[in-house]
């Protein structure tokens, strides 16, 4: 069995998590810690293999992922580390990750960094995973199988990262809602990862609060909430220049 454990405000991160675990070819469970806690999980079968796919924001594993992995136990089960970047950089956000799991009691056999479209600029590897995403991650499935039937682990130092990880970084910016497409039907606050819309009025957001992970933007179905201003703008330019191109997945086995 395969447990994979998740964390995907904008969905591309359970994408890749769900075509790398079709490509090992097991039966799984999902358990998406993406909207709230879980109660704590204990994976106790040697047999098991346990995936952890997290998106990367500024170089680092959300904190809110990583407090809400402290729900999950291992005996020294077999884990795959996945984290999934805009194009940018990953920086420490793989090696952190697989601190994380190793702490959690896991064993880690493999770690692998794979593009998607960056959630707050889309114009930056739009598109992506694409079809040769979806090969790396079949070629990578092909790899951890092989490690999986013959045994063995990773030496975490041998993953690219730093210890200690670069200092985490707050984007000082939120969705903006458009009031006259709003209806206030509070999809936005009921599948914000923070709680920091306001249920009883989903046009105000708690800035302080907010991780700028849009996931209000992708399950808003009236299309209300989105970026902008002046602000938004200047960056987007200078991020799209700086990250325009393709950069390609990396493992570590």
């Amino acid at each position: 069995m395969i447990h994979s454990f998740i964390f995907s405000p904008s969905g591309t991160t359970a994408k890749v998590a769900k075509t790398f675990i079709n490509s090992l070819g097991s039966e799984a469970k999902t358990y998406d810690f993406t909207v709230k806690e879980s109660d704590n999980i204990d994976i106790i079968s040697d047999s098991d293999i346990a995936v952890f796919a997290m998106p990367v924001y500024a170089g680092r594993i959300p904190a809110l992922a990583a407090k809400r992995l402290n729900a999950v136990s291992g005996t020294g089960q077999k884990a795959v580390v996945i984290v999934v970047y805009g194009n940018c950089d990953y920086d420490d956000a793989l090696l952190e990750l697989g601190d994380i799991v190793t702490e959690r009691g896991f064993r880690v056999i493999a770690a692998g960094a794979f593009i998607a479209q960056h959630c707050i600029f889309p114009k930056v590897a739009t598109g992506r995973p694409d079809a040769g995403d979806e090969k790396k991650l079949s070629a990578f499935a092909d790899e951890v199988n092989h490690i999986i039937a013959v045994g063995g682990s990773l030496d975490l130092n041998s993953i690219k990262g730093n210890r200690p990880y670069k200092k985490g970084a707050v984007v000082p910016m939120h969705p903006d809602v458009d009031k006259q497409k709003c209806n206030s039907c509070g999809s936005c606050a009921s599948q914000c990862p923070t709680g920091a819309i306001d249920m009883q009025n989903p046009k105000l957001t708690d800035g302080k609060k907010c991780m700028m992970c849009c996931r209000c933007i992708n399950m808003c179905p009236s299309d209300a909430r989105h970026l902008g201003g002046l602000l938004y703008k200047v960056a987007g330019w200078k991020f799209v220049k700086d990250n325009s191109r393709r950069l390609e997945p990396e493992w570590f086995v």
